[in-house]
């Protein structure tokens, strides 16, 4: 069940919202708005994705996790 990220239209606010039926329409948690604009949000790092292991950027072609070869991407 993914978590989506939205902003209100009415209101501004941001807020995250776990989204079980996409059939199901989203309100904003403040004013109950419908009118919501799905954000693209990050992925989560350092979730064992092999390009992502090290916890920072992804390690190739130059590792962002310290000079030389991150141990956990090889």
């Amino acid at each position: 069940m993914p978590i989506y990220e939205f902003r209100c239209r009415s209101c501004e606010v941001v807020f995250e919202k776990l989204v079980r039926n996409s059939s199901q329409p989203v309100t904003c948690r403040d004013c109950g708005s419908e009118d919501l604009q799905k954000l693209i949000s990050a992925h989560a790092i350092g979730t064992g994705a092999p390009d992502t292991a090290c916890g920072s950027a992804p390690c190739s072609p130059a590792p962002a996790c310290g000079g030389g070869a991150c141990p956990a991407c090889f």
